[in-house]
């Protein structure tokens, strides 16, 4: 899916722009079932599943049209979350 791929892209310059190493988080993507009180609409979303390999620590986010799972990373990083 080219919306998860471009949010996987950013995800990875975003480590990098931290001084991280994307190798040492697992992401993970799995789709989820429409919401069927969607009136009709059939947004596509996903949830994200990153995984830390050296703290063991892990974050789960929703991915998709109106979510934004990297700006959520991102902000779980600068608290410190996995450290």
């Amino acid at each position: 899916m080219a919306m998860y791929d471009d949010e996987l892209a950013k995800a990875h310059d975003m480590l990098i722009a931290m001084g991280r190493t994307p190798g040492d988080f697992g992401i993970e993507m799995e789709f989820m079932e429409p919401d069927p009180d969607g009136a009709g609409m059939f947004t596509v979303q996903y949830l994200v599943t990153i995984l830390h390999a050296k703290s063991g620590k892990g974050l789960r986010s929703v991915g998709g049209i109106g979510n934004d799972w990297v700006a959520h990373f991102k902000a779980e990083l600068e608290e410190g979350y996995f450290d």
